[in-house]
């Protein structure tokens, strides 16, 4: 292969990583649309970019994002503004301070320590990244699904588990998720 043949695929590699990704989050809230989970920032997903011609590879915002995050409640809180608990769903595609991680899906439990007045000012897209690759640290980050839990001095509560991206091959491996999901719901207590 000559080194446009490798160019030209290392750009449909991500292309088609960042159209996988986005076909697993979809796929996610319809699951969770079954459970009466509604998507807080709709059709949008949450990243950190720039366009800033003056970027390092290292920076939190580059071209391309570090990830993709949709976050969920459920139906009756949002309409009755009583949000204390959410779903928080982040595919991590790289970290500015790691030079070699996989993707990876991580889910998470997060329970706020007030009630969110207003949803899409209080929630930030970044909580999840900050919490696994910042405050834990990936390196002392459980993983293959296991349990996580990091508590915030402001009160917050994150309860997350990660997956290596490619372990998930098709809508029965999602619909396991979202069982997980919906037990340590059900378990974490505000």
């Amino acid at each position: 292969m000559d080194q446009h043949t490798n160019i030209i695929h290392s750009v449909n590699n991500v292309r088609n990583l960042i159209n996988n990704s986005i076909l697993i989050l979809r796929d996610l809230d319809t699951l969770l649309s079954k459970h009466r989970f509604q998507p807080l920032n709709g059709n949008a997903l949450g990243s950190e970019s720039s366009k800033s011609i003056d970027q390092s590879m290292s920076w939190y915002r580059t071209f391309l994002p570090q990830y993709m995050a949709r976050q969920y409640a459920l139906e009756s809180e949002i309409e009755e503004r009583k949000v204390r608990k959410i779903l928080f769903t982040n595919i991590q595609l790289f970290h500015g301070h790691y030079d070699e991680i996989p993707p990876v899906l991580i889910n998470s439990v997060i329970t706020l320590p007030h009630t969110a007045k207003n949803l899409k000012n209080d929630i930030q897209n970044w909580w999840l990244k900050n919490t696994v690759y910042e405050d834990v640290k990936w390196e002392n980050v459980k993983k293959y699904g296991e349990i996580n839990e990091h508590i915030e001095e402001e009160g917050y509560t994150t309860t997350f588990w990660c997956h290596d991206l490619l372990s998930f091959s098709g809508q029965k491996d999602l619909s396991v998720e979202v069982e997980k999901y919906l037990e340590v719901y059900n378990k974490v207590k505000i």
